[in-house]
C-alpha cells in the first residue's frame, strides 16, 4: 500500500486538508467541518486551542487568539501568545500540527507527507517559512505549490477538452491570478501575477473603519485607537459582509460598544462593493499583467475559475464579466479546490496514477546583480538569470567577467525581483568566492541557477579557466534565520513533543470504543457548559427556529454521552459552540 501524501491549503481565514484514496479526493473533516479556521488561542487555562474553538473566542480574548498569520510569514517578526512570543512559522507550525492530528483520527493511520500550497506570488522567504511551518509541525514537507495551480490541477483533473482558462483565487488575505492552459490532461501555468496583501481581510479593514466612522458620527466617541472594539468589529461585520453575498442590506447591532452606546447600522451591498471596488480594480491589473505576460488576450481564455471565499462577493462576477468578457464561475467549491489539487499532486508524487500532469512556473524574477549603467549613472544592476514565468525546475547560466587586474574573489548575490535595480528587489543571498586566478580583468565567471519545484535557490559561481566552483542553497529568509531547535523547545514547551505513532483508529472512535481511562474529560466539561448556556439562551427571547435548533443539539450531545461515542461529542460540542456563539452576539 502506497503511503499517503496529504494536501494542505493552509488559509489566511480558513485551512483545509484533502488526500487522494484509491484515485478519489477526499476533503477531511476536522472538527466536523471541511475548512477550519486559521486561528490560534489559549483558553482560560493556558491550554493552546486551534481552528473554531479558537476563533470563537476572538471577541472575549484577543489577547490570547491570533488571526491572519498567514500575512505575517517570512517575516522577522515575533507575535505574543499568552505569556510567550512565537516567530509566524511557529504559530502556522500550530495549525498544521491541529490538521496532521484530526487528519490521523479521521482516517486511523499517520500522516507523515505533505504538499502544502502557497500564494503563486509568495517569495523565497514566505515559502522557506511555509515549509519550515511544516516541518516544526512534524510534516515531511514534499512539494511547496501555487495556490491557482493547484486549483486548476483540481479542475483538470480527468478532463479530456482542452482548455485555457483564468484561475482567480481572492481569498482571506491574498490575491492571485494564473494563465492555465489544460491539453490532453497536461496543466501547464503560463503566467502567474498577484498581491499577498490583498484580500477579504482587507475588506473587513474598511467596514470596521466605516462603523467606527458611523458610530463617532452618532455618539461623538471615537473609537479608532481601541484595538479590543476593532476586533470585537472584526468579527461581527466579516459575518455581515458574507450576508452581502446573497442580501442587499444587513442590519448590524452591537450592544454597549463603548460601554455606553450601541452600535446600530445598516449595511448596503452597493455601498460596501463601492468601498472594495478600488480593491478590486488592482485585481483587474494583475490580471492583465498575467495576460500579457502569457502572450494572451481575454478573448482567448475559454473560461474564468473562482478561487477563495472573497470571490462570493456579486461586484467580483460584475467586473469580471464587463471587463473580461468571460464568465466567471465555480465548478468546484472555491473553499475547497486547493487543498483538492494539493492532494491530486500528493497522490502523483506517491505514485498513483493521475489523468493530470503539473507543470508550473516561477512568478518572479531571479537575479544576480553586477555592475552597470542605469539612466547614465555606474550602479549595482540586476541581471536576469531565470526570468518571471520560466516552467519549474528551471536550470539557467550567465557569463561574469572580474573587474580588475589580479582579481582574486568575487560576490555572487541572488535577488528576486523585477526591478532593474539590484537594491530595489529583495536579497535572497550572496557568498564569496576566493582564491581566483591572478590574471588581466576580464576573467569569466560563470554563475548558474538551479530553481527546484518548490521554488528553492541553487546558486552556483565557476571560475570558467580554472573550474574552481563554490555552491550555496540560497537561505531564502534572508536577516531572519530561525533556530529551529529553539523554536521546538519553544512549541514543546507549551505542547508537549510531537508522537506521530499516537494515533486512535477511525472505527474505535466512530463507534465509540475508547477505554474506559481514555474518556476525554475535557469534551465533558466543554459539553456541560454549552448546555448550562444554551438553556440559558432558551429562556431569552430567542427565534423558536433557533431554540429548537439549540435543544435538537442539546439533545445529541445527550445521547452521544450516554452512548460514549466521543467522535459524536466532539461534532455537537463544535456545532452547539458555533451556533451559540452567533446567538449570543
Amino acid at each position: 500500500m502506497k503511503e499517503l501524501i496529504v494536501g494542505i491549503d493552509l488559509g489566511t481565514t480558513n485551512s483545509v486538508l484533502a488526500v487522494s484514496i484509491e484515485g478519489q479526493i477526499k476533503v477531511i473533516d476536522i472538527h466536523g467541518q471541511p475548512t477550519m479556521p486559521s486561528c490560534v488561542g489559549l483558553d482560560s487555562s493556558g491550554k493552546l486551542i486551534v481552528g473554531q474553538t479558537a476563533k470563537n473566542q476572538l471577541i472575549a480574548a484577543p489577547d490570547a487568539t491570533i488571526l491572519s498569520i498567514k500575512r505575517k510569514m517570512g517575516e522577522d517578526t515575533k507575535v505574543r501568545l499568552g505569556d510567550k512570543e512565537f516567530s509566524p512559522e511557529e504559530i502556522s507550525s500550530f495549525i498544521l500540527r491541529e490538521l496532521k492530528q484530526e487528519g490521523e483520527r479521521q482516517l486511523g493511520q499517520p500522516l507523515r507527507k505533505a504538499v502544502i500550497t502557497v500564494p503563486a506570488f509568495f517569495n523565497e522567504r514566505q515559502r522557506k517559512a511555509t515549509q519550515i511551518a511544516g516541518e516544526l509541525a512534524g510534516w515531511d514537507v514534499v512539494r511547496i505549490i501555487n495556490e491557482p495551480t493547484a486549483a486548476a490541477l483540481a479542475y483538470g483533473a480527468n478532463r479530456t477538452a482542452d482548455e485555457t482558462m483564468l484561475v482567480y483565487d481572492l481569498g482571506g488575505g491574498t490575491f492571485d491570478v494564473s494563465v492555465v492552459v489544460v491539453e490532453k490532461g497536461v496543466v501547464e501555468v503560463k503566467a502567474s501575477h498577484g498581491d499577498t496583501h490583498l484580500g477579504g481581510d482587507d475588506f473587513d479593514d474598511l467596514l470596521v473603519a466605516h462603523a467606527i466612522a458611523a458610530f463617532k458620527a452618532r455618539h461623538g466617541v471615537d473609537l479608532a485607537g481601541d484595538s479590543k472594539v476593532q476586533r470585537r468589529l472584526k468579527v461581527v461585520l466579516e459575518r455581515a459582509k458574507c450576508r452581502l453575498s446573497d442580501e442587499p442590506f444587513v442590519a448590524v447591532r452591537e450592544e454597549y460598544l463603548d460601554g455606553k452606546h450601541h452600535l446600530e447600522m445598516e449595511l448596503d451591498r452597493r455601498a460596501y462593493e463601492a468601498l472594495i471596488e478600488p480593491f478590486l480594480e488592482k485585481t483587474l491589473t494583475c490580471i492583465h499583467q498575467a495576460l500579457q505576460d502569457a502572450k494572451l488576450i481575454p478573448k482567448n481564455l475559454d473560461k474564468i475559475m473562482l478561487v477563495g471565499g472573497s470571490t462570493r462577493t456579486p461586484l467580483v462576477h460584475l467586473l469580471l464579466q464587463q471587463r473580461i468578457e468571460v464568465e466567471p464561475r465555480w465548478e468546484i467549491n472555491p473553499d475547497l479546490i486547493v487543498a483538492m489539487g494539493a492532494a491530486i499532486q500528493g497522490a502523483v508524487i506517491a505514485g498513483e496514477t493521475h489523468h493530470s500532469i503539473l507543470v508550473d512556473i516561477t512568478p518572479h524574477t531571479f537575479s544576480t546583480s553586477s555592475i552597470g549603467f542605469f539612466e547614465d549613472d555606474e550602479r549595482l544592476i540586476s541581471v536576469p538569470i531565470i526570468p518571471r514565468n520560466t516552467p519549474l525546475p528551471a536550470s539557467k547560466s550567465e557569463v561574469f567577467f572580474t573587474l580588475t587586474d589580479h582579481q582574486a574573489e568575487v560576490r555572487v548575490e541572488a535577488t528576486q525581483g523585477e526591478n532593474p535595480l539590484a537594491e530595489q528587489n529583495t536579497l535572497i543571498g550572496a557568498f564569496m568566492v576566493e582564491g581566483l586566478s591572478k590574471v588581466p580583468s576580464g576573467n569569466p565567471v560563470v554563475v548558474h541557477f538551479d530553481l527546484d519545484l518548490n521554488g528553492m535557490l541553487k546558486v552556483t559561481a565557476t571560475e570558467k579557466n580554472t573550474g574552481l566552483a563554490k555552491s550555496v542553497i540560497m537561505d531564502t529568509r534572508g536577516a531572519h534565520v530561525l533556530n529551529l531547535d529553539q523554536a521546538r523547545r519553544n512549541i514543546d514547551s507549551l505542547l508537549g513533543p510531537i508522537d506521530s505513532e499516537t494515533v486512535g483508529t477511525k472505527q474505535a472512535e466512530s463507534d465509540g470504543e475508547l477505554e474506559a481511562d481514555a474518556e476525554p474529560e475535557e469534551m465533558l466539561i466543554t459539553a456541560k457548559d454549552l448546555r448550562k448556556r444554551a438553556e440559558t439562551l432558551i429562556q431569552k427571547n430567542v427565534d423558536l427556529s433557533d431554540a429548537d435548533e439549540v435543544r435538537d443539539l442539546i439533545h445529541r450531545s445527550a445521547e452521544a454521552i450516554k452512548n460514549r461515542d466521543w467522535n459524536l461529542l466532539n461534532k455537537s460540542n463544535a456545532a452547539l459552540g458555533d451556533l451559540l456563539f452567533y446567538l449570543e452576539d
